[in-house]
């Protein structure tokens, strides 16, 4: 496997980072711990050398469930 084309979502709530290995996860993880550490300030997509692919919106759709929407 080529490692240049592993990526991970980077999660940002400014006092810490978490990392998931698809924009999935790191939905799933925002939308269960909202209520406990509210919205994260940023997310993206990074490429496992630490490159910015580009940078996620973060929305609370209609149902109370969080999406990250490509920029």
């Amino acid at each position: 496997m080529r490692r240049d084309t592993v990526t991970q979502v980077i999660v940002d709530y400014g006092d810490f980072e978490e990392n998931f290995a698809t924009p999935y996860e790191a939905q799933q993880f925002i939308t269960a711990y909202e209520d406990e550490y509210g919205l994260p300030r940023a997310a993206w997509l990074e490429d496992m050398s630490g490159h910015k692919k580009w940078d996620y919106k973060v929305f609370e759709d209609d149902s109370g469930n969080i999406v990250l929407v490509d920029d």
